[in-house]
């Protein structure tokens, strides 16, 4: 199931269905909502662009889609309707990047009785649901699976003592203006339906389209994830919460690849200490990210094999060694570019503490530890060699959600 699968002809049926029905009935009659931000436009006409695909997906395959169903936004469908040669205007102005943290910033969150601090509910569900965006999972997700995913995390991660209610974040989360639920009749949606309601009406609820378009964009996605942390999270381990949510390639410079080697290790024997024969192996199957080899060379000679953090050049073979490190990691959730600005020639000590999220560059350009009071230095930086300030906040604000100790007890 893909964009890819529609062709020409099936957006002119898709088209011609509009018509035949009308702009409402057929929004209506498919799943989906006025188009807010871009618009088809074929013989003088205008169409909900995502509804049109949605529906020549069905013409091509058989399998009509709804507006959940699609894991890219209104932008990856006017991508793919001008690659098949339509013309796709904008309509209204999209919300930007500020006007997201804003309103994750100003969630209208309770504080129960006996509680001052204010209820992690909205801010968990919202996390859980920005790891499907990073996973590019449909946005929209039944109410029957969001009950089952995100109640486990309310207890967990909740505040001590507080009920886990996910029915409440599921439908309050509209009040952010940055959440929708469908599926409820719209006489029923003056007041929080009972749970008898969302069980037998079966909605769905996840971000809104145009936010969710946000979210695709890896540096909006981890300044969404540092607002929710910095904002109502502080007191929680990270590295455990994001473990559970989903969201573990966040502990991590380079992202899932790079996780340590004994996370979700089951292989071992019953007696670590002895063992027979050769060591065990399996067979796997895994994507492996291409990265340009001759970069990597370039950024070690004009760094001179030298590590930019300590200045160490070490030797292996009888010839100096050094490694390519990229600032914003190539894997997931990352994405970032294989390029000389995202590259640094570091040690293989320098090298795992950068990934591990131990040291970072400050925006003066001094290197400090995350957690430690090592002196700050300056990163040493060859005349040739350019480094984009960029990749340097991304893996700066990465080390800052990472750094934040839980209160004792």
């Amino acid at each position: 199931m893909g964009l890819g699968d529609i062709q020409y002809d099936d957006i002119l049926a898709a088209a011609e269905e509009f018509r035949r029905l009308g702009r409402d009935n057929f929004l209506q009659t498919y799943g989906f909502g006025r188009a807010r931000s871009y618009e088809l436009v074929l013989d003088g006409m205008r169409y909900d662009s995502k509804a049109i695909a949605g529906v020549a997906h069905g013409h091509a395959t058989g399998d009509f889609l709804t507006a959940g169903d699609f894991s890219g936004g209104a932008a990856t469908v006017a991508r793919r309707l001008r690659d098949l040669g339509f013309v796709v205007e904008t309509g209204e102005t999209p919300p930007n990047r500020a006007t997201l943290l804003e309103r994750l910033r100003k969630l209208k969150v309770s504080r129960g009785p006996g509680h001052p601090a204010p209820s992690r509910h909205q801010p968990l569900s919202l996390l859980w649901a920005i790891s499907r965006a990073a996973d590019e999972r449909p946005r929209m997700t039944p109410w029957t699976r969001f009950r089952e995913e995100v109640a486990p995390l309310l207890v967990e991660f909740g505040l001590p003592n507080a009920k886990a209610t996910p029915e409440y974040p599921f439908w309050h989360l509209r009040g952010s203006g940055l959440w929708e639920v469908q599926g409820i009749p719209a006489e029923l949606t003056d007041a929080m339906p009972k749970l008898s309601l969302l069980d037998a009406h079966h909605p769905r609820a996840g971000f809104k389209e145009e936010f969710a378009d946000l979210l695709l964009d890896p540096v909006v996605r981890l300044d969404a994830i540092a607002t929710l942390c910095e904002t109502y999270l502080q007191d929680v381990d990270r590295q455990a919460l994001f473990a559970r949510t989903g969201l573990a390639g966040y502990t991590t410079a380079g992202g899932l690849a790079n996780l340590p080697e004994d996370v979700n290790d089951d292989v071992g024997t019953d007696d670590p200490a002895r063992a027979t024969g050769p060591a065990p192996r399996r067979d796997t199957s895994r994507s492996v990210i291409v990265r340009d080899a001759a970069l990597a060379r370039k950024v070690k000679a004009l760094e001179g094999d030298r590590c930019q953090v300590c200045d160490t050049t070490l030797r292996h073979l009888n010839r100096p060694y050094s490694q390519a490190a990229h600032i914003r990691g190539l894997g997931s959730p990352h994405h970032g570019p294989d390029e000389l600005p995202n590259l640094l020639c570091l040690c293989a000590n320098c090298h795992v503490l950068f990934d591990g999220l131990e040291i970072y560059v400050d925006p003066d350009g001094l290197v400090r530890g995350t957690r430690d009071g090592r002196a700050p230095h300056p990163l040493r930086r060859a005349p040739a060699h350019p480094i984009d300030e960029a990749h340097l906040a991304y893996h700066r604000n990465l080390c800052h959600i990472n750094d934040h100790k839980p209160a004792a007890g």
